[in-house]
């Protein structure tokens, strides 16, 4: 009985389907995925993985049937992606993004208002949504009230202490404050706000007086990050270094803020102290 020819073909796509689902249930399991897509997207990651592992297996079905001509240029599909996964990645700073600022940053964008405030209208649905941004503000309005009971949003919120009028803004609660604050500005007018973030001073957008202790949002993945924060008012804003990270408390006011021309009601802080802080890893999401 003739041996059966070894399939080369066959072979190469068997290991890029090896490597790229291995390397995909790797990202996700080990959470190093959050560096390049949210949280929302892991379902179909590990999809992703278990059809690239099913390729996998019926491509070894195929390893001895011989093939007259080989190919191998489609391997490339794979190819590509598998070493552009494990290249080394430098952190993504706010330096990097300024081409993103006008296109629908958190502080900017075409239509003139700011995606976070929303100006107080919650009809925009996500369905409804007509561009991306008004996708994006649909998105930090309503889907961190999804799945909580009625009043359980506004009335135990993690860090709000009434009896003292105080918020303090954990790390992992960044992002449900700022939709909290900008969609209920006059419930916190007056209230001691304490958060953690990386200066943003870019002066395109802010005043001398202004800054904000921002964290990078991420609404799909790393392509379309932009700093989100509550502006903050503070005599000395000009003399903080950009990027560096601080803790800032101060008290919680309705002021204005102009975006391509357009005066916007939006929450500030009237800072009153600032520390040095550790800078926090990771984004956050608008859900």
């Amino acid at each position: 009985m003739p041996a059966k020819a070894f399939n080369p073909q066959i072979f190469l796509e068997f290991l890029c389907y090896c490597v790229f689902g291995g390397l995909i249930f790797y990202l996700v399991s080990s959470e190093k995925y959050l560096t390049y897509v949210t949280p929302r997207l892991k379902p179909y990651l590990y999809f992703t993985s278990i059809v690239m592992g099913v390729w996998a297996l019926t491509a070894l079905g195929r390893l001895f049937r011989p093939q007259h001509k080989l190919r191998s240029a489609h391997c490339f599909v794979l190819v590509i992606p598998i070493v552009l996964l494990l290249l080394p990645h430098a952190p993504v700073s706010a330096s990097n993004l300024s081409g993103n600022y006008i296109g629908g940053s958190a502080f900017s964008n075409r239509s003139g208002q700011s995606p976070l405030s929303m100006q107080g209208d919650l009809s925009i649905t996500i369905e409804d949504a007509s561009s991306p941004e008004d996708k994006v503000q649909a998105e930090i309005i309503q889907e961190p009230l999804a799945g909580l009971p009625a009043g359980a949003y506004a009335s135990e919120l993690p860090g709000l202490d009434m009896g003292n009028k105080r918020i303090t803004v954990a790390h992992e609660d960044f992002s449900m404050w700022l939709t909290e604050m900008y969609t209920n500005i006059e419930k916190y007018q007056g209230y001691t706000v304490v958060m953690t973030g990386f200066v943003f001073n870019d002066p395109e957008f802010l005043k001398e007086d202004e800054f904000v202790p921002a964290r990078l949002m991420m609404s799909c993945c790393v392509g379309d990050l932009a700093p989100a924060g509550i502006l903050c008012k503070y005599d000395q804003a000009d003399q903080l270094q950009a990027e560096s990270w601080v803790t800032v408390e101060g008290t919680l006011t309705l002021g204005q803020h102009e975006y391509d021309g357009v005066l916007s009601d939006e929450p500030q802080i009237r800072v009153t102290k600032i520390t040095p802080a550790e800078a926090v890893e990771g984004y956050i999401y608008p859900y």
